[in-house]
């Protein structure tokens, strides 16, 4: 729109502005003084931070919840002892829990018996993962005959797979 009409408010006197007015998005023309206005690119705008705010709480919940998995996982699923043997004489094979019944046993260990410098410590308390290794060690309790279990050790317990860091995986009988 053009505004070629007479101003009645100047009183006739000419107006000395110059002709474009400077605005954010100017772009100077290299040719000379004229400066160009660019109507076509948008103005520039501030950032949201709110939405930047709420990405950055994401990540860090994001990167905890992965922390916390691995950590659970490392705690009650890894075994950090795999494929150890312990060898003695079975004493006590029981199912114990309230709602996961599970094979909790009890061995004398060789190693113990041998030793007659220290004072016997501590019988060898190991949970057993199923129940075919429970009914191999069961006819084997209070007998006197030798067994040689492999267990692996976990850092922590679960409660279906036991009361004890130790859980049996195999029973070899000598």
């Amino acid at each position: 729109m053009r505004d070629d009409h007479e101003d009645y408010f100047l009183d006739g006197e000419p107006d000395e502005s110059p002709a474009t007015v400077p605005t954010p998005n100017q772009r100077p023309d290299r040719s000379g003084d004229n400066r160009v206005i660019d109507f076509d690119t948008p103005a520039p705008s501030a950032p949201k931070r709110r939405h930047r705010g709420r990405k950055v709480l994401a990540w860090i919940v994001f990167i905890c919840l992965i922390v916390l998995g691995a950590w659970f996982y490392i705690r009650y699923f890894n075994p950090y002892v795999t494929e150890a043997h312990a060898s003695g004489y079975i004493t006590n094979v029981e199912k114990r829990g309230i709602i996961f019944k599970t094979f909790e046993a009890e061995m004398i260990s060789e190693r113990a018996l041998a030793d007659t410098t220290r004072v016997y410590t501590r019988d060898f308390t190991f949970s057993v993962r199923s129940d075919s290794l429970a009914r191999i060690l069961q006819p084997l309790q209070g007998t006197g005959r030798k067994v040689t279990v492999v267990y692996e050790r976990y850092y922590g317990m679960l409660p279906w797979r036991g009361g004890s860091p130790c859980v049996v995986t195999g029973v070899i009988s000598d």
